[in-house]
């Protein structure tokens, strides 16, 4: 069970989590630019980007406490 969760390339698996952190903390700052510029047309969407910035904010969250190293 424990060879199962064995990581192969783990420079090339850091390197993708990190990118999608990275490209979910631009889409939100990107939404909230678009929603400044436009807010009349995101009236509509209130609930909609309120559930993307929750959920985007979970993943970065939870890549950036994941990845802080554990002290003794």
């Amino acid at each position: 069970m424990a060879e199962e969760n064995v990581i192969v390339d783990k420079a090339a698996y850091q390197s993708t989590r990190r990118y999608m952190a990275w490209t979910a903390l631009a889409t939100m700052l990107i939404a909230t630019t678009a929603v400044l510029i436009w807010p009349d047309r995101f009236a509509a969407a209130d609930s909609i980007l309120m559930m993307m910035y929750g959920s985007l904010s979970a993943l970065v969250g939870a890549y950036f406490g994941f990845a802080m190293p554990k002290k003794k």
